[in-house]
């Protein structure tokens, strides 16, 4: 959706910061528009403000739907109504009299998903594949799983897979995250990973796959090999133990490509940066935490930054690097942080 002005002279700065609340929320976010709100925000100390207001707001429905739900439950089922979407519209308080709980609480749920989708939930989540999994882990853990064969799967932070195994072959669907696969032997069913339309098959013993924000999968192997191939269009690609590669759907299999072992460091709770854009960390500590990171100029993604980082603690990471490099913070409530000069 189009980012929202404040050039109107008849839209107020509450009018603004609900606007930016809606599109935020928006799937087909860009980046452009996200510059636009970190620049928004930097401009004026009362646009947090507006923002901060606005989000608090939000969570007051969410607080009168709450106390109002028992109140929804005795409306007959001819009353429910459909989900209700918001709007970037000046809100005003509703008469005592006229106010119906079945429209507050239907209110407070498109604002508890807007807060939880659009504004607080890491770019990668997936909430409905998550409901859908066989196993998932939450923003910020690492767990290890236990199949039926003997493999084991090592789920990094925001990972969600579908376990199929029959008497003829052993099938995981990785609908999004990053999946360390230690794969045990069995002669009489092949082990795939399948991620949309790529198969990634096993011939050896350990590899990982990353599908990423950007629906593009990584592959990449520790011990022995594994095949990659891709529905109707190319014949294998083998991938060797210390190579990886990158998919995208647009394009052709490519070439795989030697990988270091920062690769897998997220293994030991590390990330290991090595003199790379200063958005390329801050994409990977998103990962790991709830809520977003902004830069308010655009100059500032091509800082480059070197250095080892605790995953268990992304807030901690982001204010050494923030020290390092000479920048200003800016928060705007638990979740948000906002990067400037």
């Amino acid at each position: 959706m189009p980012a929202p002005s404040d050039k109107s002279a008849h839209t107020s700065m509450q009018d603004q910061a609900i606007a930016w609340l809606v599109c935020l929320r928006d799937d087909s976010l860009s980046d452009a528009e996200l510059e636009a709100f970190a620049d928004w925000l930097s401009r004026d100390p009362l646009h947090a403000e507006a923002f901060t207001e606005a989000e608090n707001l939000f969570r007051d429905m969410v607080l009168a739907g709450n106390q109002s739900r028992q109140a929804e439950a005795q409306q007959p089922a001819s009353r429910q109504i459909a989900p209700v979407t918001l709007r970037a519209a000046k809100i005003k308080p509703a008469k005592p009299q006229s106010r119906r709980p079945w429209f507050t609480a239907g209110l407070a749920f498109a604002a508890m998903w807007l807060l939880a989708i659009g504004l607080i939930m890491p770019q990668q989540a997936r909430l409905f594949s998550d409901y859908l999994c066989d196993y998932r882990t939450q923003t910020g853990e690492i767990r290890q799983i236990q199949l039926s064969d003997g493999s084991r799967l090592l789920m990094n932070t925001n990972s969600a897979v579908s376990v199929a195994f029959t008497a003829a072959a052993r099938r995981i669907v990785l609908h999004h995250g990053q999946v360390q696969f230690t794969v045990a032997k069995d002669s009489r069913r092949p082990f795939e990973v399948v991620v949309d339309d790529l198969t990634v098959r096993a011939l050896g013993t350990v590899f990982e796959v990353y599908k990423t924000a950007e629906d593009h999968t990584e592959v990449t192997v520790q011990e022995h090999a594994v095949a990659v191939s891709v529905a109707g269009r190319e014949k294998d690609v083998t991938v060797a133990q210390g190579q990886g590669l990158r998919y995208n759907p647009e394009l052709p299999l490519p070439h795989p490509r030697a990988v270091g072992a920062e690769q897998s460091a997220w293994q030991q709770h590390r990330l290991v940066i090595n003199d790379r854009p200063l958005a390329e960390l801050i994409s990977e500590l998103e990962r790991y935490r709830f809520g977003r990171i902004f830069l308010a100029d655009a100059a500032l993604k091509n800082l480059r930054v070197t250095g080892v980082f605790s995953l268990d603690t992304p807030d901690e990471a982001l204010s050494s690097v923030r020290i390092a490099l000479g920048l200003q913070e800016t928060r705007i409530g638990p979740w948000w942080v906002l990067l400037r000069r």
